[in-house]
């Protein structure tokens, strides 16, 4: 399992860095990107032939701190529609069949 999860990391990583190049980044903007997928990180290496190539680092701890997604406010269930009570939520679509 761990050899697969490592395999569709480094795929990930590759498909980014062909995409970013399709977008017209050159190899030195994209050289030691650094991409981590669990606890894997890797990073985006140059060879003397100006060649890029995705390295595994390997840290004993990777610890990624990420901003909260935000609570959803009241949401009609019909149509979407939010609000800031649950109760006006609730009398939105109340009486649509």
């Amino acid at each position: 399992m761990l050899t697969k999860q490592r395999s569709t990391a480094k795929e990930l990583a590759a498909k980014w860095v062909a995409q970013q190049q399709e977008n017209g980044r050159t190899a030195g903007e994209l050289h030691q990107t650094m991409f981590v997928y669990g606890d894997d990180v890797m990073q985006v290496d140059m060879n003397e032939n100006k060649e890029l190539h995705i390295t595994d680092r390997t840290p004993q701890k990777v610890v990624v701190f990420r901003k909260p997604e935000p609570e959803p406010g009241h949401i009609c269930r019909c149509c979407s529609m939010e609000y800031d009570h649950e109760k006006d939520a609730l009398h939105c679509c109340a009486y649509i069949d």
